[in-house]
C-alpha cells in the first residue's frame, strides 16, 4: 500500500504541473502532493494533514493566515474545491491511474469544528473502478450550477492617492464633506471637458475656413478621448446609485489592483455609505475565482460572474443581496 500511494502522488504531480490552472484549490493540492510525497520519500508513513490555516500559510504566507478571520478561513477552502480539481485531472488523465490501479481522494477527519477542533484534510489513495471518474468524492449537499461570493473587506483595497484622502478605511458616508467634495470633483472635471470641447471647437472651426487634415485629425482625437473618459469614469459613477455596483474605475484604484467594485448601501443607521470591495467566488466546475466583469454585449444584466480561467464558458448570474449566482448561459 505504502508503494502504490507513493507511485498514485508521484503520478499527480506530474498532472499537476502539466496540467497548470490559477486557482487556490490547485495550489493547495499542489502543496499537499509535495509535502506528502516528500514524507513518504523520507519513510514516514504517518498522515500528513493539513488544516485550513496551513494551507492558507503555504498559499498566502504565514501573517495573511494569521490575520484571516477564522468565518473567513472557513469558507476559504474545502474538500469540494479540491476534490473538484482531483476529478477533472483524473477524467483527463485517467489511463495513467488505471495502470498504477489506484486513484489519488481527499480525505477529512469528522469535526463539529471549533477551537482545538479543526478541520483537516489529507490525501489517501482507493481502488481504481471502471465509475472512478464519477464517483470521486464530492460533498453533494452544494450545486454545481451554483456559486457563493465573499465580500472583501474595504481597508483590503489599495486606493489610488488622488482618491485615497475622499476614502479612509476604504468607504466614505455620501452625506459628509468629504462625499460633497467627490461629488464636486466628478461634476467639475465634466463641466470644465464640455467647457474645453466648446473652446476647442470654436478656435478650431474658424469662420470662412475650410477644414485641414490637421483639424479633422485633432477633433477625432479629442471626441475619441472625450468618449473615453465618458465610458470609462464619468458613466460608472452616473450608473452607481441605480446600480449599487460598479466596476471602480482605474483613476480610482492602485495601479496594483485587479477586479474592484465600488459599491453604494445604506448602514443600521441609514445612512447612505459608498465603499471599495471585490466580490470574488469559486467556480464549482474548475475551482477557479469567480469575478464580476462586464455581462455585456452576451448579457443585458450589467455585472456577471466570469471565471478566470474560462470567462466565456463558466458564467453565473450576481445578486449582491443573497451574495449568490447561478450558471447561466450565452
Amino acid at each position: 500500500m505504502f508503494d502504490n500511494k507513493l507511485k498514485v502522488l508521484l503520478c499527480l504531480q506530474d498532472e499537476l504541473l502539466t496540467n497548470l490552472q490559477s486557482s487556490k484549490a490547485y495550489e493547495c493540492l499542489k502543496i499537499m502532493c509535495d509535502e506528502s510525497i516528500r514524507a513518504l520519500q523520507s519513510g514516514n508513513t504517518e498522515l500528513i494533514e493539513f488544516t485550513r490555516w496551513k494551507l492558507k500559510a503555504r498559499y498566502d504566507r504565514e501573517a495573511a493566515a494569521n490575520n484571516a478571520d477564522p468565518k473567513d478561513l472557513q469558507k476559504w477552502i474545502d474538500d469540494k474545491q479540491l476534490a473538484t480539481v482531483l476529478k477533472n485531472i483524473i477524467g483527463t488523465e485517467h489511463q495513467s491511474f488505471k495502470e498504477i490501479g489506484y486513484i489519488p481522494i481527499v480525505r477529512k477527519n469528522q469535526t463539529k469544528g471549533g477551537k482545538g477542533n479543526e478541520r483537516s484534510y489529507w490525501l489517501d489513495i482507493e481502488k481504481y473502478e471502471k465509475n472512478t471518474v464519477e464517483t470521486v468524492q464530492i460533498d453533494s449537499n452544494t450545486d454545481d450550477d451554483e456559486v457563493v461570493y465573499h465580500r472583501a473587506s474595504p481597508d483590503t483595497i489599495k486606493v489610488s492617492l488622488l482618491y485615497k484622502w475622499l476614502f479612509p478605511k476604504g468607504e466614505m458616508r455620501n452625506r459628509s464633506l468629504r462625499g460633497l467634495a467627490l461629488i464636486t470633483i466628478v461634476f467639475g472635471w465634466l463641466i470644465f471637458w464640455v467647457l474645453y470641447l466648446i473652446v476647442v471647437a470654436l478656435i478650431t472651426v474658424k469662420v470662412g475656413e475650410n477644414f485641414t487634415s490637421w483639424n479633422i485629425f485633432f477633433l477625432f482625437v479629442v471626441g475619441l478621448f472625450s468618449l473615453t473618459m465618458w465610458q470609462a469614469w464619468f458613466k460608472p459613477i452616473f450608473d452607481l446609485p441605480e446600480h449599487r455596483v460598479i466596476k471602480a474605475p482605474l483613476t480610482f484604484i492602485s495601479i496594483s489592483e485587479l477586479d474592484v467594485e465600488i459599491e453604494m448601501y445604506r448602514d443600521q443607521y441609514k445612512n447612505q455609505i459608498t465603499r471599495f470591495t471585490r466580490f470574488v467566488g469559486t467556480c464549482p466546475i474548475c475551482t477557479a475565482d469567480v469575478v464580476l466583469r462586464k455581462g455585456k454585449p452576451d448579457f443585458s444584466v450589467p455585472l456577471v460572474g466570469r471565471c478566470v480561467e474560462s470567462p466565456f464558458a463558466h458564467v453565473y448570474s450576481f445578486d449582491r443581496v443573497t451574495m449568490k449566482g447561478r450558471k447561466i448561459s450565452v
